[in-house]
């Protein structure tokens, strides 16, 4: 495949999955990570069928990428709040109303978990946190 046919069968299967994601742009990404692996492994055109495919693998492949803490936009991944606190310290946390950059500097971010038992703080590098 050429990347020009590459690049026409994932806009083609984007077009289906947009409905589904609700941004083009997102669907797109979807489509050509999908149609680049059908590529890689050989395929030389793409079928009816191997659209569906891509199509379902697309919109039902379940995640399979780290827990996260999430508080309202913002999250944590689990494995590092379970890393960086304590046992008490993490089941206060995962009960936190409110979580917030405390202090910021050019790779990591002090998080503070605002809870009903007292505020929760932890260093955290930039690029495992989602949303800060």
């Amino acid at each position: 495949m050429t990347k020009a046919n590459i690049m026409t069968a994932a806009h083609k299967l984007a077009k289906k999955l947009v409905a589904k994601t609700g941004d083009y742009a997102i669907a797109l990404k979807f489509a050509l990570v999908q149609i680049w692996a059908m590529a890689k492994a050989g395929r030389k055109r793409m079928s009816v069928s191997a659209f569906k495919s891509a199509e379902w693998n697309a919109t039902h492949k379940p995640y399979n990428g780290p827990a996260f803490f999430w508080c309202g936009r913002k999250g944590v991944p689990c494995w590092l709040m379970q890393k960086n606190l304590t046992q008490a310290e993490y089941d206060g946390a995962q009960q936190a109303y409110e979580m917030y950059a405390k202090c910021e500097t050019a790779k990591a971010v002090l998080i503070n978990f605002t809870t009903d038992f007292g505020n929760i703080t932890m260093w955290a590098p930039k690029s495992v946190v989602k949303g800060f």
